[in-house]
């Protein structure tokens, strides 16, 4: 962000402003292309981080920025960040193909899988922490992996993750630390 400023003669200057954190620069974006563009790579990793299936993310993100762009058109977008907005779209849609998936899994279609399924969760994930992270999460009830995921990928706050999960800020930190306790308690980090 540029300002001007004067030195100790009067004298004008254009200096750049040091220090302009991610919250000025989410309140800038007064377009909704603007916020497509900055966060469409954040909706989609927290889709394909939900389902663990890429088709499926992006057809949840692709959604989820349909909806925003209603909600956007009429009125209704975020009154803050536009992350924490989003990813309480893309939390909702997520949910409810999570929901289908689980009334759907009880028909007896036999072994029909998707033809562009992962032959494991690992084919989508590129960093070896993540790719820990999913060995061992998959132990944890969906709502501490999601708090989890939110924390410490998405670098969110406690408020920004109670907005999302429908929590206040301590109930946010109490769900972080019985994920975190359930991680410590698994035999496999132990080894």
């Amino acid at each position: 962000m540029m300002e001007l400023l004067t030195d100790e003669r009067g004298a004008p200057q254009l200096l750049e402003r040091v220090g302009a954190g991610r919250e000025e620069r989410d309140d800038l974006e007064d377009t909704f292309e603007a916020i497509y563009r900055r966060r469409y790579r954040d909706v989609f990793r927290y889709a394909l981080l939900m389902l663990r299936h890429e088709a499926e993310a992006e057809d949840a993100t692709a959604e989820a920025f349909d909806r925003a762009y209603s909600a956007w058109r009429s009125g209704h977008g975020p009154s803050g960040q536009a992350l924490p907005w989003l990813l309480l779209i893309t939390r909702r849609i997520v949910i409810d193909k999570m929901r289908r998936r689980r009334l759907f899994a009880w028909l007896p279609m036999g072994a029909l899988r998707p033809a562009d399924e992962p032959a494991s969760a690992g084919d989508t994930d590129r960093s070896d922490f993540w790719l820990w992270f999913n060995s061992f999460a998959r132990d944890l009830p969906p709502r501490q992996r999601e708090v989890l995921i939110l924390r410490y990928q998405r670098d969110l706050d406690d408020q920004s993750i109670g907005e999302i999960l429908g929590l206040s800020a301590s109930g946010v930190r109490s769900l972080v630390a019985r994920a975190c306790e359930a991680l410590r308690g698994n035999p496999e980090i132990w080894r």
